[in-house]
């Protein structure tokens, strides 16, 4: 086994030799669902951690994601949608990755969605770090690790300890207020509770298809609010962990989407979440361990849309799902020179609901119920060859109610060309079978008709070769290439018909692309993280390039102390300074986007027990847009101009 024969090499020095934060930051656990070295891994990670979130004064999940190499967020003034390697179809709901907290499975049973704006019901200070494995997954996690699996891991008691109150003011009108408190026993045990209220009111927002006198001349006006509450409580005692999060989110929609009437203060979307995960791992001998864990979930989406058919009435569009589930792993390193682990998954979706009806006068267009089981059993193999090459092979055979049985295999090989460097070569296959929206919405009203026929699911190849080093002082260097292929695709067969959606699965897909990645983290507060890729994403058949698919994308972040040492009784602070680079994108009606670039500055410091944060987002005032997706008349979406956020962190 590849990390048994490293720890008792030169690896295993140097990395020890490191700083703890260093240390801990190589450390991965989402490529193989256990703890292992970033090099040791068969996937190529990124990980940004609960400091650079401070520094760098990240405000959402979507973020941090965006802060990533090969990853771009869109927004469409209601929800964020990550793009990953020039693949982002406006609107898909993040169906193709696969969201985990502490290792837990947070998609949804209705959309299959990944959440990471505001409705992410997890405060993102409560954030430990985030890890981002790209590439297929599903012979580790099964569906939607489609083109990657994104782990957020939380913070406990024992990291923030006794209680906190934090405050932010922003740019139009936002608000937010957050107390926690935690507290660690001498046993090892604690516990962490927290509560967070955010508002906005959002600017006004001029949109040129409305552009008529009857419709306030294109101008929304104030409908870009977003209120949210969301509720934390974490336990952790010796090898049981428990967390429960709940979220509660209201957004205004300025975009007229689903054919609305323009600018009525009705419109609008409420998005409610709650999640109960708990694990644990237990030592079972020295060479045997096991994890167990299970998941209870639910989710609640209700749109008010506003017709005049005549007469002039609220649609009111709504979709519940509520779940369980339970995953089982043993790990064993018993057999010389092997670590295998095995498991079984299993989740019970126990009530799936969507209805569509009208307020007043009432009528139902809409009202279906479905249940669903998904089963997954899979093992894996970690071999160490010789001392300096290990062979990494996976498969995973999985069900889903209405679906064939279907096999995902991984392939990899990491080869050490020295001991802080390795050179990886990958395979792996997923798939993401429809959901029930996909499934069975089906809704003929005035507003549009949404209609699937008889859909399968989508599948993907993806190989990759890359090249790690990770050197003294907190360097690290990625290089890699990657191909996927995307088969059976599910999406709209004519968007241009905007009464008459139709989906299957006529579409093939082809990726390709490479990256490169430079991180420096200096002996006191300074880093350095620099990364660009490339990447060309086509129609198979058609070889046309993807709508919403940007050929570059650049990252560079900075941050470092403004003096060597503080002060008496005062903290200088750091700063940082972030350029995130999106290249030209295509839109939904053929138009292109020109490039952009943003930049983000933060300073930070601490003023006796309370921590001062002052944000600037896009701080020279780029006008720049995203492309909309079907729903929407406009072809782009104008983005914010200059922001500003502060924010005042008390420690009691």
């Amino acid at each position: 086994m590849a990390c048994l024969c490293l720890a008792q090499g030169p690896l295993h020095a140097e990395v020890s030799d490191l700083p703890l934060e260093q240390l801990m930051q190589l450390q991965v656990t989402t490529a193989s669902r256990y703890a292992q070295s970033a090099l040791e891994a068969p996937a190529v990670v990124s990980v940004v951690t609960a400091e650079d979130i401070r520094v760098f004064g990240y405000r959402t999940l979507a973020d941090v994601l965006e802060s990533m190499r090969g990853l771009y967020v869109s927004y469409d003034r209601a929800s964020h949608y990550l793009g990953t390697r020039g693949f982002a179809t406006p609107g898909d709901y993040n169906t193709r990755v696969l969201l985990l907290v502490n290792g837990i499975r947070f998609n949804d049973s209705l959309y299959d969605q990944a959440s990471i704006g505001t409705d992410f019901p997890i405060d993102i200070d409560l954030v430990e770090r985030v890890e981002f494995v790209s590439g297929a997954g599903s012979a580790v996690y099964g569906p939607n690790a489609f083109f990657g699996v994104i782990n957020v891991i939380t913070r406990d008691g024992a990291q923030l300890p006794g209680p906190r109150v934090s405050a932010e003011a922003a740019s139009h009108g936002g608000r937010k207020l957050r107390f926690s408190a935690g507290t660690a026993t001498a046993d090892g045990s604690n516990w962490l509770i927290s509560a967070t209220r955010s508002t906005s009111r959002g600017a006004d927002h001029y949109f040129p298809s409305f552009d008529t006198p009857s419709q306030n001349f294109g101008v929304a006006h104030g409908l870009d609010f977003d209120r949210s509450t969301q509720l934390f409580a974490s336990l952790r005692n010796g090898g049981l962990s428990v967390y429960l999060a709940h979220g509660e989110r209201t957004k205004g929609m300025p975009t007229g989407a689903f054919s609305q009437v323009f600018n009525d203060p009705r419109s609008r979307v409420n998005d409610t979440s709650t999640r109960l995960g708990a694990e644990y791992a237990h030592q079972i001998r020295p060479d045997l361990s096991f994890v167990g864990r299970a998941h209870v979930g639910r989710y609640e989406y209700v749109g008010d849309y506003v017709y005049d058919y005549p007469p002039l009435t609220v649609n009111r569009d709504i979709g519940s799902g509520q779940w369980v589930g339970t995953e089982l792993q043993w790990i064993s390193t018993a057999l010389a020179r092997h670590k295998l682990s095995w498991g079984v998954d299993y989740r019970r979706d126990i009530k799936v609901r969507q209805q569509n009806l009208d307020l007043s006068p009432p009528a139902t267009y809409l009202d279906t119920r479905r249940h669903d089981d998904v089963v997954g059993l899979y093992v894996q193999d970690e071999f160490a060859l010789a001392p300096d090459l290990t062979a990494h092979a996976g498969v995973r055979w999985g069900k889903q109610s209405g679906s064939e049985g279907n096999l995902h295999p991984r392939l990899g090989l990491v080869y050490w060309l020295q001991p802080t460097t390795a050179l990886k070569l990958l395979h792996g296959t997923a798939f993401r079978p429809p959901n029930a929206y996909e499934r069975d919405y089906r809704v003929d009203t005035p507003g549009g008709l949404v209609d699937s026929q008889t859909i399968r699911s989508e599948r993907i190849r993806t190989t990759e070769i890359a090249l790690e080093h990770a050197a003294d002082g907190g360097q690290r260097v990625v290089v890699n290439a990657f191909l996927s292929e995307v088969r059976d695709l599910i999406s709209l067969a004519d968007a241009s018909v905007p009464d008459r959606l139709t989906l299957d699965n006529a579409r093939g897909v082809k990726v390709h692309g490479a990256e490169v990645e430079y991180e420096r983290r200096g002996p006191g507060a300074a880093r350095l993280r620099m990364s660009y890729g490339w990447q060309k994403a086509r129609g198979t058949a058609s070889g046309e390039a993807l709508v919403n698919s940007p050929r570059h994308l650049f990252k560079a972040q900075w941050s470092d102390r403004l003096a060597a040492a503080p002060a008496a009784g005062w903290d200088p602070g750091r700063y940082a300074v972030e350029l995130i680079g999106v290249g030209s994108r295509a839109t939904r009606l053929h138009d292109r986007l020109p490039p952009h670039v943003l930049a983000n500055l933060t300073y930070s410091t601490r003023l006796g027990n309370t921590d001062v944060s002052l944000g600037i987002y896009n701080l020279l005032d780029r006008r720049y847009s995203d492309p909309a997706s079907y729903e929407v008349r406009d072809d782009t979406i104008l983005q914010d101009g200059r922001t500003f956020r502060i924010k005042l962190t008390y420690a009691f």
